[in-house]
């Protein structure tokens, strides 16, 4: 179900934005797309704006909260272009303007941006207003309300899921997308733990009557598999009976409740738990052949996890969900470089402090991190800062060495400078000891020398007298 394509003005550090999410041709691309930048460029604002948009006052996004994004704009909207299997084309809009002709002035700044023949055609359109924001839905001939057959969810990063001393099997979402765009307070701890002890409980009463099991069978597996991929290693999920029903997992020969896994496995076992929660709570429409299209916005994928798990997430993800579109934030290059055929968008700022967008280029697949360091977070060195300001000082120092400037105390400060980074580590060591240079008359006597051995090695053998 993804997202195409998405405009913004007025938002946080974006006075104007415009993202493509397609392929760079206009078909759909499932991504993953990963948000890059520094500090401040907007890589978290872009995805709860794609959220804002989308929520339309209904799945739990922090409206209150948002406003000081837009505070210092004297107007904010935004829509996002949605290409769903099997539906025609679909938009979502937002403007904080409320005023009584708001649907109108946001229909016309829509229509221009949007392929021939845009929005001439529109058959329908469902506006919602809040006391702060106006909501939209464009379609050309479809009710909006058959087009809400995906999964959505946005996650910020959470310890959310914890253990609970007695689990209870009564407090289920209410419908799938239920605060599902809430970012910090999306993942449902108490529904996830009685889904899954339910799906546990429901397999093993069908199992008993001889009844068929295969889709409580199946939703664990995806379940499972997922973690195995994520993890890099098999893992097992349990359900304890005594004294109380408890999910557990089994890894590295260790059995482990919700509050015992390590903080990079329980976050991402907590998204990931909660948005395949949804996706089997979800009453798929038969037309879409098994597919469960979906989109998940995740922010600061890679946090908590260690390097060897960062590489494995997103292609992890794209196997255990290969029917939802992933766009995710990211200061990892091991996770930029992890997966084939995702699609990377830098954001960057200008010397005024507002944000744009690059425009989105093909992951670095099969590139060292030493070069995705360079090429999209624009760090120009592999060492640290220190050594790196060391490593400028030795190169001018042999540069005037080369040049016959060296005075004798820069000819000191040099040579203590080889030695302290010749002893950090044997990198610095080769880098800065380089070979000596021979003298010219060593030069000449090797070549001499050389010649002359050359010269006899073509003479003729001498007869020895016998």
């Amino acid at each position: 179900m993804p997202v195409v394509r998405f405009i913004a003005e007025g938002v946080g550090p974006f006075e104007k934005l415009d993202v493509d999410f397609s392929d760079g041709h206009g078909n759909p691309h499932p991504g993953p797309h990963i948000l890059a930048g520094v500090n401040g460029s907007g890589k978290s604002t872009l995805l709860r704006a794609i959220a804002w948009v989308m929520d339309r006052g209904q799945h739990g996004f922090p409206n209150q909260e948002w406003q000081h994004f837009l505070r210092g704009h004297p107007q904010s909207r935004a829509f996002v272009v949605l290409e769903i299997p099997g539906l025609p084309l679909c938009v979502d809009a937002c403007t904080t303007d409320v005023s009584e002709r708001w649907f109108e002035r946001l229909q016309d700044w829509v229509r221009p941006f949007l392929p021939s023949p845009g929005l001439a055609d529109i058959g329908i359109s469902v506006p919602r207003t809040a006391a702060t924001y106006s909501w939209a839905r464009f379609a050309r001939g479809q009710d909006p309300a058959q087009q809400d057959l995906f999964s959505i969810a946005a996650y910020a990063p959470s310890r959310s899921l914890s253990y609970l001393d007695r689990p209870d099997l009564r407090r289920t979402l209410g419908n799938p997308a239920e605060n599902c765009l809430a970012f910090d307070s999306t993942i449902q701890n108490e529904a996830i733990q009685a889904w899954l002890i339910g799906l546990f409980s429901k397999r093993a009463l069908a199992k008993e009557r001889k009844q068929s099991f295969d889709s409580y069978t199946q939703s664990l597996c995806r379940f499972q598999s997922a973690l195995e991929q994520v993890c890099d290693q098999p893992v097992r999920f349990d359900v304890q009976i005594e004294p109380s029903l408890q999910p557990q997992f089994h890894i590295s020969g260790q059995t482990l409740n919700f509050s015992q896994l390590a903080d990079g496995v329980r976050v991402t076992v907590g998204w990931l738990a909660d948005f395949m929660m949804r996706q089997d709570l979800t009453k798929w429409d038969e037309s879409l052949g098994g597919k469960r299209p979906g989109l998940l916005l995740l922010d600061e994928v890679d946090i908590y996890l260690h390097p060897r798990w960062q590489r494995t997430l997103l292609p992890a993800m794209r196997k255990a969900l290969p029917d939802v579109q992933i766009i995710a934030s990211s200061h990892s290059p091991f996770v930029i470089s992890s997966c084939p055929g995702s699609r990377v968008h830098v954001l960057q700022v200008d010397e005024r402090g507002r944000a744009h967008a690059r425009p989105p280029v093909d992951a670095p697949f099969g590139q060292s991190v030493t070069a995705t360091l360079k090429d999209i977070f624009e760090v120009r060195s592999r060492f640290d800062i220190q050594t790196e300001r060391d490593l400028d000082t030795w190169n001018d120092l042999k540069r005037k060495e080369a040049s016959g400037a060296l005075r004798p105390a820069e000819k000191k400060r040099l040579e203590r400078l080889t030695r302290d980074l010749s002893e950090r580590n044997e990198e610095l060591r080769l880098l800065v000891n380089s070979p000596p240079k021979l003298s010219r008359r060593l030069v000449e006597s090797l070549v001499v020398g050389e010649t002359g051995a050359s010269k006899r090695s073509r003479r003729p053998p001498q007869r020895i007298a016998g």
